[in-house]
């Protein structure tokens, strides 16, 4: 992650590309199995192209992206059609989780391009990196202190989706992270105003914690542990990037819309 969001625009591509593509097989892997398979390449093809589309737009100009924007509603379309040939029961149904990862995990990641690219085309990875350093250190706050305080004699947050978590381990996902927003004010790393870093601190840690509620709920709709096994002990991407698919959009433009608009 590091890597690709400090190095070169290509490998951000790659690492993000890849990042969606992973995460959308891990959805479908979870929620449709072997259902029609052919509706989930064409599903997967419109996530990437989704992706890809904003890169080349925030990167080189619409205008650069323009065909790849105009070919980007034949897989959707494809996918489509792919539903209305299926003889299954309550296909429609099922036809929902072929468009929610679009929705779900393609459009929250393409929010990143209009960030780590300025105006004129130019990487900026670093802004990324420091609203994901906030994600990870407010996860790394909520575990420690939920694991410290809440489990015994806690208080339960959402029991009925995600029995571990509790108002404990928000408020210490709260002062981690904003304690950690602070710092990277001060070391010049979040180059806003201090008011503006404590409330992107806490936009992230909150919307983390829905982020990270929204899928456990659908985990445990779906009757599984975990979405993936890509990485041992701790699951898939999706697992991963659970906060983020909720919070970071939120945060990019708070930053976009307030900060640099200010």
């Amino acid at each position: 992650m590091i890597a690709g969001l400090l190095l070169h625009p290509f490998g951000y591509a790659i690492l993000m590309t890849a990042c969606v593509g992973i995460m959308v097989i891990e959805y479908y892997r979870m929620s449709l199995g072997s259902w029609n398979k052919a509706g989930q390449i064409f599903g997967f093809l419109s996530a990437v192209m989704i992706f890809l589309g904003t890169y080349i737009m925030s990167r080189y100009g619409v205008w650069t992206a323009r065909y790849f924007l105009l070919f980007l509603p034949l897989p959707v379309t494809v996918t489509w059609i792919t539903v209305l040939f299926n003889k299954s029961e309550n296909v429609f149904q099922y036809a929902a989780y072929l468009f929610l990862p679009l929705v779900y995990i393609a459009v929250p990641f393409s929010t990143f391009n209009f960030l780590v690219f300025n105006s004129l085309g130019m990487f900026q990875g670093m802004y990324l990196l420091v609203l994901f350093i906030l994600l990870w250190v407010s996860d790394v706050g909520g575990y420690l202190i939920g694991m410290g305080f809440g489990q015994k004699n806690g208080h339960k947050l959402y029991p009925r989706i995600s029995p571990k978590k509790s108002w404990e381990g928000l408020a210490g996902s709260l002062v981690f992270s904003v304690a950690t927003g602070l710092l990277l004010w001060k070391l010049e790393m979040l180059p806003f105003h201090w008011t503006h870093c404590l409330i992107l601190s806490l936009i992230i840690s909150i919307l983390g914690v829905v982020g990270d509620l929204t899928e456990s709920a659908m985990k445990r709709h779906f009757g599984v542990k975990d979405t993936g096994h890509i990485m041992p002990g701790h699951g898939g991407l999706l697992d991963r990037f659970d906060g983020a698919l909720i919070a970071m959009p939120i945060a990019i433009v708070y930053v976009l819309f307030v900060i640099f608009k200010g």
